[in-house]
């Protein structure tokens, strides 16, 4: 090898100065969970199992594939163990997870949800968004959105929780107010994503049947 000696005035290049990284802090969009428990993580399963099978039943939808009404029941028990519900209360969670597909397809509210009769378009489930929101990255999936023939952008939310007794109503207003931040957050991503489109919220429980619009600031 050749070799080639420096000028002895020569001075060895300075390093550059260090890079200094910075992050916005990334907020999901999540209810603050209770305590542990067998009843309560169950029951957040049959929630994420029923939004899997109805964006799968749309999907097959929109492609015009045939779709059953319903899954096996023995596919939903698997499903379900798989995600960690205990075996002696995978198949009451599983008949959960049936029925509230059913009633949904079984309720003109949750068929015109799902697209099964005109009046939607633009319609998406389990939609990802995240954006940026005063020094803070805020993402959120929102169950089901679509724009209805007034040309309103709707974000609904679906809540598999029963209620038994009397006090519905009251029940329903105790979820409405429970929800309303989160409702109000998924709002403000949707508007960063469609600036153009009037936005409107609301919960839908198909194991009771039950709407309830979810009043938003600043639509």
């Amino acid at each position: 090898q050749t070799l080639r000696r420096s000028p002895l005035a020569s001075q060895p290049p300075q390093a550059p100065p260090a890079l200094r990284a910075t992050a916005l802090d990334v907020v999901e969009i999540e209810q603050e969970q209770p305590p542990f428990d067998w009843v309560t993580l169950t029951s957040r399963h049959i929630g994420t199992l029923v939004h899997r099978e109805l964006e799968r039943f749309c999907r097959a939808h929109a492609a015009r594939k045939s779709s059953k009404a319903s899954p096996s029941l023995a596919r939903i028990i698997v499903e379900l163990e798989e995600m960690g519900v205990p075996a002696d209360r995978s198949r009451a969670a599983a008949e959960r997870v049936i029925a509230a597909l059913e009633h949904t397809l079984a309720d003109a509210r949750g068929r015109w949800l799902l697209g099964l009769e005109q009046g939607i378009s633009n319609a998406e489930s389990e939609l990802a968004l995240s954006s940026s929101m005063q020094g803070q990255i805020v993402e959120g999936i929102i169950d089901r959105t679509f724009v209805d023939r007034d040309g309103i952008r709707w974000i609904v939310d679906f809540k598999t929780s029963t209620h038994e007794g009397g006090g519905l109503d009251l029940f329903l207003d105790q979820e409405v107010a429970r929800y309303r931040d989160q409702l109000q957050r998924y709002a403000a991503l949707m508007r960063a994503f469609k600036p153009t489109q009037k936005v409107k919220a609301a919960l839908y429980f198909p194991l009771m049947r039950q709407w309830r619009e979810v009043e938003l600031g600043g639509t």
